[in-house]
């Protein structure tokens, strides 16, 4: 007789405590987050989250820079890679009277910053061209 009620205890206890940390697991991943894809993000100038975009404004402040006619080859957790057209104003004499320069060129997203409202964001792009031969390169902070 005591040891069905040591099982019926210990039976009872297992319910008791497993119902509660059930309900917190389903509270913090609601159903089917296990089968949603994860991936990082672009933020826009207009505060959206986008993916692979094949353009985007570097600088929200002017629209002096950004990406036009992008292919991106890879897209992960960490990193992203592509090739497309910076342009970017040369703003001379000034931004105003400045002239538009294309350069094809390749960029590398990177620096994932994990946010509350947005999730994983690329947080920097890193753009490298050529011009007559030699070898350029530009960093830009993104969006976060």
């Amino acid at each position: 007789m005591k040891r069905t009620n040591w099982r019926a205890s210990v039976l009872l206890c297992a319910v008791l405590v497993g119902a509660p940390l059930s309900m917190t697991v389903s509270a913090i991943a609601p159903a089917g987050a296990a089968t949603q894809a994860i991936t990082t993000h672009l933020l826009t100038c207009a505060m959206r989250t986008t993916t692979r975009p094949s353009n985007y404004v570097l600088s929200c402040a002017d629209a002096n820079a950004g990406f036009v006619a992008m292919k991106w080859s890879t897209w992960t957790l960490t990193s992203a890679t592509g090739q497309g057209i910076l342009r970017q104003n040369d703003c001379t004499p000034n931004c105003v009277s400045g002239k538009w320069i294309r350069y094809r060129a390749t960029v590398s997203l990177s620096k994932v910053v994990l946010t509350k409202k947005y999730g994983a964001v690329y947080s920097q792009a890193v753009f490298h061209w050529s011009v007559k031969g030699v070898p350029k390169s530009e960093t830009f902070g993104l969006a976060n």
